[in-house]
């Protein structure tokens, strides 16, 4: 039975590592969900509220390998299991099927699937509640761990861009030497290929040119999520905007709450951006 005991904390710890794990390779994803689901007003709490979520993920799943305050740890896990799966509850009440975030990205799980994850790993932690873990002198390590790792995370991925590093996060267009992010009046969209906000701006964007528009030239940072390609994308919105592709991090370091997002960047500078009303807010910018 100890063997049994011992084998079920270290994979209550790993879960927790692990779910902090795939929060951190994509924080973004998860400053999006938080508010897209209600539980914050905004990306910016969502930014401080994800990276508390890993620092005392990492926080538990730590504190259930070291042999101190194990007892208290597990009694802290199990209520945190608990506020989890009400919200879970209530996201399954309202019939949202869409990845709940508990695995970030990596593993999309439904609200009702993470929900009987959960009900897997409450009776895991109370079956481990049930023994009395005594153990010599109690350290100081297990409650200074928890702020170390949340001033670690905020260090790690800071909470907000600041205007001047967005151009540093554009990619450099490898296949046409004529865009130069440093040089030049270019409006930069921002987007996801299977996104339908995303081609309807991509759309309203190629229209504005195409009636003659006065506009900087229009260039793509391209998102692939799902099973739209670019040579799909462009028929889709009737475009052909010189781009590059990015990444994930790359693409919710750039966004606001949800894409699409365009950007006028002069000489290397960022001059304004858009979220919503792309087409009528670049209209009223560059109007004669």
């Amino acid at each position: 039975m100890a063997h049994l005991r011992t084998i079920l904390q270290l994979f209550l710890a790993a879960t927790f590592l692990f779910s902090a794990y795939t929060k951190a390779i994509a924080p973004g994803f998860f400053e999006i969900l938080l508010e897209q689901q209600g539980i914050v007003p905004n990306r910016l709490y969502g930014a401080w509220a994800t990276r508390a979520i890993i620092a005392l993920e990492v926080w538990l799943g730590i504190g259930l390998l070291l042999p101190f305050y194990t007892r208290l740890v597990l009694r802290i896990s199990f209520w945190l299991l608990v506020i989890f799966s009400v919200h879970l509850g209530y996201l399954v009440f309202i019939g949202d099927t869409s990845n709940c975030g508990c695995f970030g990205e990596m593993i999309a799980m439904s609200p009702l699937e993470s929900l009987g994850k959960n009900g897997v790993l409450l009776v895991i932690n109370g079956f481990l509640l049930r023994y009395k873990y005594k153990f010599g002198r109690k350290s100081w390590l297990t409650w200074a761990l928890l702020p170390a790792l949340f001033a670690a995370a905020v260090f790690v991925w800071p909470i907000q861009t600041e205007p001047d590093e967005v151009v540093a996060k554009f990619p450099a267009f490898e296949n046409s030497a004529e865009i130069d992010f440093t040089e030049g009046n270019y409006l930069v969209a921002v987007l996801n290929l299977s996104c339908e906000h995303c081609q309807e701006a991509a759309q309203e964007l190629a229209e504005l040119q195409r009636n003659g528009a006065d506009l900087p030239q229009v260039v793509a940072l391209f998102f692939e999520e799902g099973g739209t390609t670019v040579e799909q994308f462009n028929i889709l919105t009737n475009s052909d905007f010189p781009y590059q592709m990015i990444d994930v991090n790359t693409f919710f370091d750039l966004i606001g709450s949800a894409p699409p997002r365009v950007y006028w960047v002069k000489n290397g500078k960022m001059m304004q951006f858009w979220d919503t009303e792309i087409a009528k807010g670049i209209q009223m910018a560059f109007s004669p």
